[in-house]
């Protein structure tokens, strides 16, 4: 079960401003979430057969891994207006503390 310092932790490095008031209704929201993860590790799939389910006609699931280009960089690049020198501008997100 998480507590208000995980909460603290999580949504630092989420980069969530979550006020005061909230705290108590996403730990409540969250450790919901983490006790169904529970309930669904605690269920035996040991005997479950991934391949039951699929047709020995069906090969969707082996095609070949092969790399296409679907969109020009011109087309994608027409979706923003952040954009400089033929790329996307995105703001920074690492910091340097002192000492590192």
């Amino acid at each position: 079960m998480l507590d208000n310092d995980d909460l603290k932790k999580v949504s630092k490095l989420a980069r969530l401003r979550i006020e005061d008031s909230e705290q108590t209704e996403f730990l409540r929201k969250l450790n919901g979430v983490f006790e169904w993860i529970e309930q669904l590790s605690a269920i035996d799939v040991s005997e479950v057969n991934l391949d039951d389910d699929l047709e020995e006609t069906d090969s969707s699931h082996e095609r070949a891994d092969e790399s296409q280009m679907t969109n020009t960089r011109e087309e994608l690049l027409s979706n923003t207006q952040h954009k400089k020198f033929d790329m996307f501008c995105v703001p920074k997100i690492l910091e340097v503390s002192e000492g590192s």
